[in-house]
């Protein structure tokens, strides 16, 4: 026995069924499951936490299915980091794994699994060690200090492995993967807040829900808020009426037959076939860069860093347009966006 299969053996995963195809309502039980865990996790706050830095970050955090300040503060970023650095080794030829056979995919899975736990050990240290979560202030200076920081370190660790074993469940008995499950559970709240809440954000003026957003500022007369709010809400329904049309259109191929003259036949191919997958894996990517680039600003004052991270950052082009009922508002936002959906769709490909 190898010594990957050894330490396979004592890798914490989800047994698989013993089924080959699992009835519809026992995958939508344990889907269910899964999200009722995730959700669950990402309200159970830190232990200790004093203050968070990386809450700033809140839109990054919905792309990489985590919640700043809970257990689930790394979410899906350590297994999207892993499975990224594993197949550029794989596809470069500098590690070599043979997926046609079933050991090779075991041996595969085995090191991206092991890939996985080293991020999650690795970026729950920086993200407490370099300040993004610090424990309380109040500890500063005493010896519990250290102590808090390794009582932090070890609950995000356990949040990362819980997220992996909860991918790893929805995949075997599940619908789909857990990856994009927590994506879109984190998407479709942040939907629903940003759309419908009423709560008034600590030292804001308005509501976090653009209607009862563009309710108070109709009644305050800011024209200029409104456009925002209903340029964003008319956004989100264009991007998803985008992605619906171009998931069902298909495109016609005519056929003829060489032997039997006269006739042909069209062959509907769908328009896409790729899935979400690619822009989850380049975004999550982007994300973590610019994470660990504001971290290492913090932590060692590399401002050089938050700079790079700047043009990998997409920024409020519509927003700010909108905002200053001008397209005149300046070649630097224009340079960003341009940047950022070159990496990204070079990434995606």
């Amino acid at each position: 026995m190898s010594f990957l299969d050894t330490v396979a053996r004592y890798l914490p995963q989800v047994i698989s069924p013993t089924q080959k195809k699992l009835p519809l309502g026992t995958k939508g039980k344990w889907t269910l499951i899964v999200l009722l865990a995730y959700f669950l996790m990402k309200h159970i706050p830190l232990y200790g936490l004093g203050s968070a830095s990386l809450s700033q970050f809140a839109s990054l955090s919905v792309i990489l299915g985590a919640d700043f300040g809970s257990m689930i503060s790394l979410g899906i970023g350590p297994i999207v980091t892993a499975s990224i650095v594993l197949q550029l080794l794989n596809g470069s030829g500098l590690v070599k794994f043979n997926t046609s056979d079933s050991r090779g995919r075991a041996h595969y899975q085995a090191i991206n699994k092991l890939l996985a736990i080293a991020f999650v050990v690795v970026e729950s240290a920086v993200y407490v060690l370099m300040g993004g979560l610090s424990p309380l202030e109040s500890l500063a200076g005493t010896s519990l200090y250290f102590t808090m920081q390794l009582v932090l370190i070890f609950q995000l660790i356990l949040g990362g492995l819980m997220i992996m074993l909860l991918d790893d469940l929805c995949q075997k008995w599940g619908l789909g993967s857990g990856l994009s499950l927590f994506i879109a559970a984190g998407v479709s709240e942040s939907l629903f807040i940003r759309a419908f809440s009423w709560i008034l954000p600590a030292g804001a003026d308005y509501p976090a829900g653009a209607f009862p957003i563009i309710l108070q500022a109709f009644s305050a007369g800011d024209t200029g808020l409104i456009m925002v709010q209903l340029g964003a809400i008319v956004a989100t329904i264009g991007v998803f009426m985008m992605a619906i049309y171009f998931q069902a259109m298909k495109v016609e191929i005519p056929l003829s037959f060489g032997r039997v003259r006269g006739h042909g036949m069209r062959w509907p191919l769908n328009f896409l076939y790729t899935s979400n997958i690619p822009v989850i894996l380049i975004a999550a990517l982007l994300a973590n860069l610019q994470l660990f680039s504001s971290l290492a600003d913090n932590a060692f004052g590399w401002t050089w860093a938050n700079g790079i991270s700047s043009w990998l950052t997409a920024p409020n082009l519509i927003g700010t347009m909108l905002q200053a009922k001008s397209l005149a508002i300046g070649s630097t936002i224009y340079l960003q966006a341009l940047s950022y959906t070159i990496v990204l769709m070079a990434g995606s490909v």
